[in-house]
């Protein structure tokens, strides 16, 4: 386990984005921030210090079969900063039909059939699917891959698309699947970890019950890059959204209530997530 993350090397972490974040306008937190570092190194082999946060990567079926049962835990800050947009976004829409592309557990197909939209769910993991069929019985769920929807061309007024993209290492593939099935004039709402957060090592960790951690790895794709693959496919820009940490989010911590200041220094106010809306070109 030695090798593996610690929790202590998260939380040492912390600091040091703290510490960059203040460097010129809270030179005495910064020195404080530096001794609470020199304490904690002498700490690192101690529980709960010497946890291993990280164990695994996973694939990203593997990773989200294990991930399934716990996803929709309340201390997701993801979700929590993300799911107010996207229902917003789509409460504007009319009744139609609608796609929850890579639909995991299928939040977002509940909400739209609750809304009157006639649904279809594709997830290319069995375990996410299962439980998306029980959240939703009212919707049509599919087995199937974000590069190859087994959808015909224009099947769909919308589609929702939350937390895949950034799993993709090409933008391309699955944005153009996107727009193929997609009516002209018809819109996408695409959900991601903000690219700031990948920058900063952020991927997608989870930790099954009763099993060790593991994360599925999230590639950087700066907002350019989301705008080129948008406009190669003829999804045009409507809005872009990026939701910021808040105490909210950073309650979730399993820490925070040791960390208040360091976290609220390190993280209030950065973006943690992108949201965009998009019209597909007529």
């Amino acid at each position: 386990m030695a090798d593996h993350p610690t929790l202590g090397d998260f939380i040492l972490g912390f600091e040091g984005l703290a510490i960059m974040r203040a460097w010129t306008v809270d030179p005495e937190g910064v020195k404080a921030r530096v001794r609470s570092i020199v304490e904690m190194t002498s700490r690192l082999d101690e529980e709960p210090w010497s946890s291993p946060e990280v164990v695994g990567e996973k694939t990203v079926t593997d990773g989200y079969a294990e991930w399934a049962s716990v996803y929709d835990a309340p201390d997701n800050p993801v979700l929590l900063a993300e799911e107010p947009v996207v229902r917003e976004m789509v409460a504007r829409y009319p009744a139609g039909d609608a796609l929850d592309a890579a639909c995991g557990t299928g939040r977002h197909a509940e909400h739209l059939a609750a809304a009157g939209h006639r649904v279809v769910g594709v997830d290319a993991t069995p375990e996410m699917l299962e439980r998306a069929r029980a959240k939703a019985p009212g919707a049509r769920f599919e087995t199937g891959d974000l590069t190859a929807l087994p959808l015909p061309d224009g099947e769909v007024h919308r589609a929702v698309c939350s937390f895949a993209l950034t799993h993709c290492a090409d933008l391309g593939p699955p944005v153009g699947e996107l727009a193929r099935v997609v009516r002209p004039g018809g819109r996408v709402v695409v959900s991601d970890a903000h690219p700031f957060s990948v920058i900063l090592g952020a991927q997608a960790r989870y930790r099954p019950i009763d099993a060790e951690r593991g994360f599925v790895r999230n590639h950087v794709h700066l907002a350019s890059d989301y705008i080129a693959a948008f406009q190669a496919a003829g999804l045009d820009v409507v809005r872009c959204l990026e939701p910021l940490w808040s105490e909210r989010e950073i309650a979730t911590f399993p820490f925070a209530d040791d960390f208040p200041d360091m976290l609220e220094t390190a993280v209030k106010g950065m973006p943690i997530v992108i949201v965009w809306e998009l019209e597909k070109r007529g």
